[in-house]
């Protein structure tokens, strides 16, 4: 990644650690350069990598309403594993292991929830496109990445805080801004091969909605309990933070 100023990356650092919100961290690469539709008016041709877990979910939905802006187009990647896990898990008296497989397997399901519902309410909207990928390794998530064609000028990935997935294994080894998650610390980095602006997505845990259009950011929902098995989040109240 370019050099930038230490202090930005401990403010972000805060921020997400302490944010009472949804936040997010902008890596702009000359985004106000982007097509020009009408007047003053700009496209922007945005992509999304969704492996899975809140913050993808929260950073498709951001997503999701930017492409409503008009000249604005939206692509979604989906990354599934291809790993074979017929076979059930080692027993093992460690309740860390028991919670991790039943946090995975709760995440999947909302994360197959999220995703029939978007598809269902863009069936007809020629501006998105959905997209499917197998893969088994951070090796193949990353060559999969790469093949995304030159238009889009605009990731928006989810940070990925807490989530462990064996498609990102070996991306973060040579992590050089780990605040940004694998995938986005994959695509700011100034070895990749398109220089594109990046939009890292976190979910505040305290949030849960019960539709695409409710909004529970404002500090006033904070001890609000929304029964609902997958969160369905709202950028109107993200704060956004350049890095």
């Amino acid at each position: 990644m370019e050099a930038t100023n230490p202090a930005y990356r401990v403010i972000n650092q805060n921020v997400l650690a302490n944010a009472p919100c949804s936040v997010g961290i902008l890596v702009d690469r000359g985004l106000s350069a982007s097509t020009r539709i009408a007047g003053n008016e700009v496209g922007h041709h945005i992509a999304v990598v969704f492996i899975g877990g809140p913050d993808d979910r929260e950073a498709l939905a951001y997503a999701w309403r930017m492409s409503t802006h008009p000249g604005n187009t939206l692509t979604v990647l989906r990354f599934l594993d291809g790993t074979d896990n017929t076979n059930p898990p080692p027993s093992t008296s460690d309740p860390g292991v028991l919670t991790v497989v039943t946090d995975s397997k709760r995440d999947k399901q909302q994360d197959d929830e999220f995703i029939n519902k978007f598809k269902t309410k863009i069936a007809n909207d020629e501006t998105i496109s959905y997209n499917e990928r197998v893969v088994h390794n951070g090796e193949e998530t990353l060559a999969a990445i790469r093949s995304v064609d030159m238009e889009h000028d605009l990731f928006i990935v989810g940070r990925g805080q807490g989530t462990v997935s064996p498609l990102t294994a070996g991306l973060t080894d040579w992590s050089e801004c780990p605040e940004l998650g694998a995938i986005g610390d994959l695509l700011a980095s100034s070895d990749y091969a398109m220089a594109v602006s990046v939009l890292v997505i976190q979910h505040y845990a305290g949030s849960e909605m019960e539709d695409f259009a409710a909004s529970p950011d404002s500090p006033k929902n904070h001890n609000e309990t929304f029964q609902r098995s997958s969160p369905i989040p709202s950028p109107r109240g993200s704060n956004m933070y350049n890095s």
